[in-house]
């Protein structure tokens, strides 16, 4: 199947069962590269640590190449822990109900701002310039935030001109407090859920550990229900 792209305008009014989304670059502050490593007097930090870090807001601006696969996968049914999907796969989280609540299918996404950070990233470190290194990764992880708020930005604009509610993030890995207890998405779920992408169209790979390459890749789904259903069950959180 051939897999339709968005540009960076936004998606597509009708919203394809699946696409690549590709949003303008993130602006990362040096600032708040400062403020995450704990600095809180930003006048405070000594000249050559914000050169060092204005100096890896900009390269992390060269290198980043974000973009977001993503497929959209109606459910066939969801239990007290498990969401079974029509097209066959499925996921086990008890949050699942009370986060997704009546959706009758999820968008599932695969995130990544390539692979020029990391290998910077790594070349900062085998240097042993720790700071610069540091730094990079901080810049990374801000544009993985940026990039994900335009993501779920352009979902929302699509959904409800469309009818549709979306729900909150969820992501493998990830802990949820369900009835005053903590449960965690196991990590392993990022095996089916990459297996409903094909891996010669997706620009990252999973690790036995189920973890990501390039590192600096996001993965998760959102809950997609009409604006006109019930809500959401009556889970205690």
């Amino acid at each position: 199947m051939k897999r339709p792209e968005c540009n960076v305008a936004g998606l597509p009014d009708d919203l394809p069962d699946c696409g690549v989304f590709r949003p303008p670059a993130p602006h990362i502050s040096p600032d708040s590269m400062l403020r995450m490593q704990g600095y809180r007097n930003i006048a405070a930090v000594r000249p050559a640590i914000r050169k060092a870090a204005e100096n890896c807001a900009n390269l992390a601006s060269e290198l980043v190449a974000p973009s977001i696969h993503y497929r959209r996968a109606p459910i066939e049914r969801m239990n007290d822990d498990q969401i079974v999907l029509s097209q066959g796969g499925r996921f086990s989280c008890a949050a699942f109900p009370k986060v997704l609540g009546d959706a009758q299918e999820i968008i599932v996404f695969v995130l990544t701002l390539g692979q020029a950070l990391d290998a910077a990233a790594i070349e900062l470190m085998d240097r042993y310039d720790l700071l610069e290194a540091l730094f990079l990764e901080t810049a990374g992880w801000l544009s993985i935030e940026q990039t994900t708020r335009s993501f779920v930005g352009a979902l929302h604009r699509w959904a409800r001109p469309s009818g549709f509610r979306l729900s909150s993030r969820m992501g493998p890995g990830y802990a949820y407090q369900v009835e005053g207890r903590e449960v965690r998405w196991r990590l392993e779920d990022q095996i089916p859920l990459f297996s409903l992408f094909d891996p010669s169209r997706l620009p990252v790979r999973l690790l036995d550990s189920c973890a990501m390459l390039p590192k600096m890749s996001r993965s998760g789904l959102f809950g997609v229900s009409r604006l006109d259903s019930a809500g959401t069950r009556d889970y205690n959180i």
